[in-house]
């Protein structure tokens, strides 16, 4: 039984690795079921026995990226464990979460192009940005921090600018050094300053 459920994860981790692909190069909704058998080298029935709709499928693509896996008191605590410093805390969570952009890149620009037309993508773009502020509080604790300066913040860090920032020809790693520049400038003049 053990080597049937091995097969059966193995199948999904396929399909669903062949759609986060055919959804980045084409789009989610312009990505047939079919195309998805075909990459994950299986048969169109079998992608709909393990994904029935997209409501299934799109929510186990988001679980495969890190930045958009749901965050826990706990799993936040753990994260910072041995990080000390406010800013040290906060620049850790910047570079994981740019490196995350880099790799999954592709797939999160058609979930943030096509949120408004597929709503479990809605639900995890608010679900990512909710994850965002959280990472942000929980970095800057200890500090006197508003609610604004935290949506501020997570907004420095979220996905659209650091793609727009790739856009312009940026590379990841200048990239994430311009976030970090970015949001230690007004963790600064905004937050430090007064602390």
């Amino acid at each position: 039984m053990g080597t049937r459920s091995t097969a059966v994860e193995k199948t999904k981790d396929r399909i669903v690795q062949a759609a986060k692909e055919l959804h980045a190069a084409q789009g989610i909704q312009g990505t047939s079921y079919t195309e998805i058998a075909d990459e994950a080298g299986v048969s169109m029935a079998t992608v709909y026995r393990h994904f029935p709709t997209l409501a299934e499928l799109i929510p186990a693509c988001a679980s495969s990226i890190i930045v958009l896996q749901p965050l826990t008191t706990e799993s936040v605590a753990a994260l910072f464990q041995g990080k000390a410093q406010s800013w040290q805390r906060l620049a850790w969570v910047i570079q994981g979460t740019c490196e995350c952009y880099e790799r999954d890149g592709g797939w999160l620009q058609a979930a943030r192009r096509e949120g408004d037309l597929i709503p479990p993508l809605t639900e995890i773009v608010q679900e990512q940005q909710k994850g965002l502020r959280t990472l942000v509080e929980a970095a800057l604790a200890g500090l006197e921090v508003t609610p604004r300066q935290v949506q501020v913040l997570a907004a420095l860090m979220d996905f659209p600018l650091w793609k727009s920032l790739r856009e312009m020809g940026l590379t990841p790693s200048e990239a994430t050094d311009q976030v970090l520049q970015l949001t230690r400038d007004y963790l600064e003049k905004e937050i430090l300053i007064y602390q």
